[in-house]
């Protein structure tokens, strides 16, 4: 018998908190394995939906991806993380990355160097939930004689990064690496053999978002991860994600000429193959086996539109989840 390829759903910050309960158990209901929260500021906090949801439920896992590293101070975050993490053994996964740069540039937190401000906050935090004590003075965060009371060396800590100076990062540093939700197969496998290269580590694990819509009507399917595409497309901007997909040029020409509206009306429909999972069951089903060729170790779906979220959920339930 072939192992479960674990599949899970990620819940955006656009949710109504008092809604995160009902979903939680629903996502658990409907035979998913997981379940992720954004930290989208400023909408809902990541861990204190994580904790609701495992409250809610009896054995789905659950993960925060991401917070930003530079948000809360690392001694914080650890200490949020082992709290969750030692009320619920194993079913805790902890995500971090550098944050979207405008929300961070609100707050007026955006560091000279992401990949310098992500290495102290991960590192810290590692050592940390190990057990240590930590006294220093770093270039974003210093540390007098900081020790957690509930440590947990058994959580994991993955980063969510794109370029690959980043990626080389999360494999020194990092449990596992989240995938962008604008990802896609080629990306994974090219991710993946990176990361190989640098840690020979079985257990390093590659949580992969997808935009997700999936039903009967395909084209409106299609129509409707297209928008949430162009969205993304439009606040990452060109990136290393773009250059393996070869379309950076073209990406950049329609933000220029008039951002995600341009870029939704004007984007190939071919775009929508590689970048977003659309269209029906079975097409969902061929695109996530896809996902774990290229090297997933679990797909999470990012499912649009919210609106639409608990009817895609029990159709992903019971026409896709059963064939994986």
């Amino acid at each position: 018998m072939s192992e479960k390829r674990p599949i899970g759903v990620f819940i955006l910050g656009d949710i109504e908190p008092e809604n995160i309960i009902p979903l939680s158990k629903k996502v658990e209901e409907y035979g998913f394995d997981e379940l992720w929260f954004a930290e989208d500021y400023f909408m809902i906090s990541g861990f204190a939906s994580a904790a609701m949801a495992l409250q809610a439920t009896k054995t789905i896992k659950v993960g925060v991806g991401i917070v930003s590293a530079v948000v809360r101070h690392p001694s914080v975050t650890a200490m949020e993380a082992s709290t969750i993490s030692r009320a619920y053994p194993g079913r805790f996964t902890l995500g971090i990355g550098h944050g979207v740069p405008a929300w961070i540039k609100q707050m007026d937190l955006y560091p000279k160097s992401v990949l310098s401000s992500m290495r102290e906050s991960v590192t810290s935090i590692k050592r940390l939930l190990a057990g240590e004590e930590i006294t220093q003075k770093g270039e974003y965060f210093s540390f007098d004689r900081v020790a957690l009371t509930h440590p947990d060396p058994n959580l994991s800590v993955l980063t969510g990064v794109v370029g690959p100076k980043s990626i080389d990062l999360c494999a020194d540093i990092a449990d596992g690496m989240i995938v962008s939700v604008l990802g896609g197969p080629k990306y994974v496998q090219a991710a993946h053999n990176q990361i190989s290269k640098r840690r020979g580590d079985s257990k390093f694990k590659m949580v992969t978002y997808a935009l997700c819509s999936v039903g009967d009507d395909i084209q409106k399917k299609r129509e409707d991860v297209r928008s949430a595409t162009a969205f993304y497309l439009n606040a990452m901007g060109p990136t290393y994600i773009s250059d393996i997909y070869g379309i950076s040029h073209e990406t950049e020409s329609m933000i220029k000429k008039g951002g995600a509206r341009t870029l939704e009306s004007a984007m190939p429909d071919e775009w929508l193959d590689f970048l977003a999972i659309a269209g029906s069951p079975k097409d969902c089903e061929d695109s996530i086996n896809q996902f774990f060729e290229a090297g997933s170790s679990s797909v999470v779906l990012c499912i649009v539109p919210t609106e639409s979220l608990a009817e895609q959920l029990q159709k992903i339930g019971q026409e896709v989840l059963p064939n994986l």
